[in-house]
């Protein structure tokens, strides 16, 4: 796991609404963590659409803004009022956004990155994507995804899918100080796509749960039958929750390149702030050559 509490916290920021609802998540955080705050402004080309990266769809992001830079910037500070200034700073990159903030999304210059999201579903997100998923896909470090619906996190309750692959272990480690940080309930949600119930194998999930978890009352086990997919989503939405965390794993099939991976549809669809954790695979040095290449083709 990386550093806990995070302790540089970057986040993503214009002046459209889903971002700034990001900046008070951010805010929220920091304040929270005694950590640094960077807001990340980024310049971009005047084009709607470009491929990036080797695995990603066509990403679509707001046309370049016309107004001053110097007037973002004073408005976004502003927005950031109240957090204190030994502890912010504000950086205006040019690039692709997607490119431009991966390559800030490593762990030598922050623990985690805030987003936000229209949230949008459908054949457009279908066919245009968006930064957010962009990033998540490749980021080194953990990315806080804020949906347009949601403003800062007034947190309950987390919910921490698990499928006891490693990869899910990462996030649910996330998860757990998370919520110990924060002083709320874990669910941890198990969903059984076999059809075969899972009431024998239960105490054996609890057992490996208590390896990762502890035996503390502050997390619990909540076991369902179905898609997964959709039943990770029907619980985020449930009401129940005020965000989610998962990996950010992306299998290499054809039904994840057209239709986003898990987290990628969650963030479609979810109606609370998703924190995407990477998997911790590596590439190949050739496929991270090939990336950059794709990237620099960008300009």
């Amino acid at each position: 796991m990386k550093r806990f509490p995070p302790r540089r916290i970057l986040v993503a920021a214009d002046l459209s609404a889903p971002s700034l609802n990001a900046l008070d998540a951010a805010k929220a955080l920091a304040l929270r963590w005694g950590a640094a705050l960077e807001i990340v402004h980024v310049q971009h080309p005047p084009v709607i659409t470009a491929w990036v990266g080797l695995d990603a769809l066509p990403v679509s992001v707001p046309p370049a803004s016309q107004v001053p830079r110097r007037k973002i910037e004073e408005k976004l500070l502003k927005a950031a009022g109240g957090f204190p200034t030994e502890r912010l700073k504000l950086r205006t990159v040019h690039g692709w956004p997607p490119v431009a903030l991966l390559d800030l999304a490593k762990p030598e210059r922050a623990d985690l990155m805030v987003m936000g999201t229209h949230g949008y579903a459908g054949l457009d997100r279908l066919l245009t994507g968006s930064v957010a998923e962009a990033v998540l896909r490749r980021a080194r470090i953990p990315v806080f995804v804020v949906p347009e619906r949601k403003s800062g996190p007034l947190v309950a309750r987390v919910l921490a899918p698990w499928n006891g692959r490693p990869y899910a272990t990462r996030a649910l480690r996330w998860a757990r100080e998370l919520a110990r940080s924060l002083r709320v309930a874990l669910v941890v949600l198990h969903v059984d796509e076999t059809g075969s119930g899972l009431r024998k194998e239960r105490p054996e999930l609890r057992r490996r749960l208590e390896k990762i978890l502890g035996t503390g009352p502050d997390w619990r086990l909540l076991v369902r039958s179905g898609d997964a997919r959709a039943r990770i989503i029907a619980e985020a939405n449930s009401g129940r929750y005020e965000f989610v965390v998962m990996s950010a794993h992306r299998r290499v099939f054809a039904s994840d390149f057209v239709l986003g991976s898990t987290v990628e549809r969650l963030l479609r669809h979810s109606c609370v702030p998703v924190l995407a954790v990477p998997s911790g695979g590596r590439r190949t040095r050739l496929t991270r050559r090939f990336v950059a290449r794709a990237g620099a083709r960008l300009y």
